[in-house]
């Protein structure tokens, strides 16, 4: 399965950047970060976009991802002085490194979260903070009354946002294949599970556009 998981990452590591919905969160990302931190880790740093958005407001920034083609592109595409660009499975991440804060965008779900919580707490310093951008399943009338001002909004900006690109079928191709990977929790078994292993000082929050937001505070 992970060794399914890296060849489609490389697969999408060769398309051309274009705007999405994670894009769009940057600015609520970013202002949840701060500035003036030490170092900060992102994992499934991807081609390294948010990454460089990061290392303006860091020393260091250390972004890891599965998939060697996503690290030679987020070098190529957008490197800095403070980042290193790292070829690493979290999963095999060592735990006693430390950082002021923990990123992660759209990663989440393909991980165990019974496993990557607790470690991700050890690794903050004290006052350290956790901020998770993912993907969840939509089930309930609230998601459905989303559902209702995503659909049509969603199709909108991405068509002004990305109206000078056009896409090809590598790119459907990649993307339909990438998403027969993906396994989405529900915002309540997110939350259970989130609890479980950082306690009520965690906060969710379900956001338009099929994401959930959350921020720890260690």
């Amino acid at each position: 399965m992970k060794d399914r998981m890296i060849e489609s990452f490389n697969r999408i590591a060769l398309l051309e950047d274009k705007w999405d919905h994670n894009q769009r969160y940057s600015k609520l990302l970013l202002k949840e970060i701060g500035a003036g931190l030490e170092k900060v880790l992102d994992i499934g740093c991807g081609t390294g976009e948010f990454t460089k958005k990061i290392a303006i407001r860091a020393k260091e920034v250390v972004g890891i991802d599965i998939a060697p083609q996503m690290i030679i592109e987020a070098q190529k595409r957008h490197p800095a002085e403070n980042i290193k660009y790292v070829l690493q499975d979290f999963d095999n991440l060592d735990d006693h490194l430390q950082y002021d804060c923990i990123v992660s965008i759209a990663t989440f779900h393909h991980l165990s979260l019974d496993t990557a919580l607790p470690k991700i707490k050890g690794m903050l310093k004290p006052g350290g903070i956790l901020i998770v951008l993912d993907l969840y399943e939509r089930r309930g009338i609230l998601d459905l009354l989303l559902d209702v001002i995503a659909v049509p909004t969603n199709l909108i900006i991405k068509r002004i946002m990305n109206s000078s690109r056009r896409i090809n079928r590598e790119e459907i191709d990649a993307w339909n294949e990438h998403s027969r990977l993906d396994k989405y929790m529900t915002i309540k078994d997110i939350k259970r599970i989130y609890c479980r292993y950082l306690g009520e000082k965690v906060r969710i929050r379900r956001l338009v556009y099929w994401r959930y937001l959350a921020v720890y505070k260690k």
